[in-house]
């Protein structure tokens, strides 16, 4: 692999990586939702919890699609030695 070669894998590297940070941050938002929905108890903040996860699902789900995909990507571009 040249030089374009290396910039394409690093690329996608850093894709994957941002794929992941993306997933775990916007799991981590909606488990802290729902954590703080649960210490108040309230009819209030389960809806509150309910929104943040209708919300956020279809991120979640994308971030996760780009994470395989994005990972299956990185182990394939990797050198063979």
């Amino acid at each position: 692999m040249g030089s374009d070669g290396s910039r394409h894998v690093t690329a996608l590297r850093r894709f994957a990586v941002v794929s992941v940070v993306g997933l775990c941050l916007s799991v981590l938002g909606v488990a802290v939702v729902a954590v703080v929905a649960e210490s108040h108890a309230t009819w209030e903040w389960y809806f509150r919890m309910e929104q943040a996860m209708s919300v956020l699902m279809p991120v979640t789900m994308a971030f996760l699609g780009l994470s395989l995909v994005s990972g299956f990507g990185v182990v394939y571009a990797a050198d063979r030695r």
